[in-house]
């Protein structure tokens, strides 16, 4: 964050320097870091919400009890019947999907440059939509391969063709967007 941003987010929010710095170091440090190893979490997270709502139903027909307590438990997305985790590991082999009572683990060989795991992921989450949605009782690489290709298509284009419409021209358009939307 250049100098002039700091100074005009310490005069439009009276915030000192020092929270700024705060606030900076925080989200590069910390934040950030975790952004970028959850590689692909939109389409993993669609997976997983995907396959809990399928779960609900047949979960809500084995519980005794208030199901509508219970149905809005599981509609706000706080309680997971199923959830999928991405561990980087040091595997000889390049990824891996390990299921559980509760969902699926993706152990993927984090040697690899990111476009590649993001590719390996893409394609472990082939083999979760062929066992949990599409109830495939032949679970092939080929369709992994075939879910990877749609889904890293569709990221692809969306890179290329619909990001530009969320960039700004600057960190100081940026900033002005923020005053006006949420003014204080």
């Amino acid at each position: 964050m250049d100098c002039e941003i700091r100074a005009k987010i310490s005069s439009e929010w009276k915030l000192s320097p020092e929270t700024i710095q705060h606030y900076d170091s925080f989200y590069n440090n910390t934040v950030k870091p975790v952004i970028k190893a959850n590689y692909l979490s939109h389409l993993v997270a669609t997976v997983e919400n995907t396959v809990n709502e399928r779960k609900m139903g047949t979960f809500l027909n084995t519980v005794d009890g208030d199901q509508e307590k219970i149905r809005g438990l599981l509609a706000s997305r706080t309680f997971r019947l199923y959830s999928i985790m991405l561990v980087p590991v040091n595997l000889k082999r390049r990824a891996t999907t390990r299921y559980h009572k509760f969902g699926a683990i993706i152990y993927y060989n984090s040697a690899y440059e990111e476009k590649t795991v993001r590719i390996l992921i893409a394609h472990e989450l082939g083999h979760i939509v062929n066992k949990e949605l599409l109830k495939n009782t032949v679970d092939s690489e080929q369709t992994a391969n075939l879910f990877a290709y749609i889904a890293m298509d569709d990221k692809n284009k969306f890179y290329k063709e619909e990001c530009e419409r969320f960039i700004s021209d600057s960190d100081v358009q940026i900033l002005n967007d923020i005053i006006s939307i949420c003014p204080v």
